[in-house]
């Protein structure tokens, strides 16, 4: 049998495994091909929030340490006893402003009884506790009939997920130390401290990086300001995000310049084709002819 010319293949020699890898071959050389054309992308998708794993772990790690420091005393279990009280509270709207105000005032005086005998520290350990106490709730699946201890525990927590899109449709769809991070805040808040008090950095990311990357539906200029504590707690994204944030505001060509900067800087074929998107947008006409 006569072999084919130099250089050619002569296909009654080629098995079944080696006609399939040829195929795989001839496709990644296209998909490859296909890749590297300059492709214009819809420039609408924030990134995505990244965080460290390691960090991520060391936070929880320390969280579940603090915990097991509450101090055995009265003023933890009054301090405690008043935040479950809240959290019912939250549960059912219909309270009066007064007992509201008697509830906070009683509040204020248990957190300052416990720093005044027990320190700071403790004060840092009941926060930890009680995210660590709903933690185990989400872990297992946030009930959707509490019984009495859950119901204080859990508060008013959901809404505050479905209402920056950390929980939709029921499903938990934020990382883990995002809503964590959430609980945190409202913890705080509840005691009157500021909002991320006692946030370690990688808390920091997980909050502000959800309200800016990925809190649709809220006023633009409240989600630039997450993305600037975002960006000075070393959050992933930030220059991407912020071009993505020049075309939401309607400066596509602003926007177009920056991602293609970062293309250049990077390498990145996505930032590339965000960039080819944003140039089509910033040429669109805005209005009649």
């Amino acid at each position: 049998m006569r072999a084919g010319a130099p250089g050619m293949i002569d296909w009654r020699c080629v098995t079944e495994s080696g006609l399939k890898l040829i195929a795989w071959a001839v496709a990644a050389s296209l998909v490859g091909a296909t890749l590297a054309v300059p492709q214009a992308v819809d420039p609408w998708e924030m990134p995505s929030l990244v965080l460290s794993r390691a960090a991520v772990a060391d936070a929880i790690r320390l969280d579940a340490t603090l915990a097991g420091e509450i101090p055995d005393a009265a003023e933890a279990r009054e301090l405690r006893s008043l935040f479950l009280e809240h959290g019912s509270s939250e549960r059912n709207p219909h309270y009066e402003v007064t007992e509201f105000e008697r509830r906070q005032a009683a509040i204020h005086r248990a957190t300052r009884a416990l720093i005044d005998e027990h320190g700071a520290l403790a004060f840092e350990a009941m926060r930890a506790g009680a995210v660590e106490d709903f933690a185990r709730l989400l872990e297992n699946g946030i009930p959707e009939e509490p019984n009495a201890d859950e119901a204080g525990v859990l508060g008013g927590i959901r809404k505050v997920l479905q209402q920056y899109g950390a929980e939709v449709r029921g499903v938990v769809v934020a990382p883990p130390l995002t809503v964590r991070a959430f609980y945190k805040a409202r913890w705080n808040s509840v005691h009157r401290r500021p909002f991320v008090e006692g946030f370690s950095e990688v808390e920091l990311q997980a909050y502000w990086g959800w309200l800016a990357l990925h809190g649709w539906g809220k006023p633009l200029h409240k989600r630039e300001e997450a993305l600037l504590e975002f960006r000075d707690a070393g959050g992933f994204g930030v220059a991407e995000a912020a071009a993505l944030f020049d075309l939401l505001e309607g400066r596509p060509d602003r926007a177009s310049e920056s991602l293609e900067r970062l293309y250049q800087a990077s390498g990145e074929l996505r930032l590339r084709n965000l960039a080819l998107g944003a140039l089509h947008a910033a040429l669109l006409p805005t209005g009649p002819p």
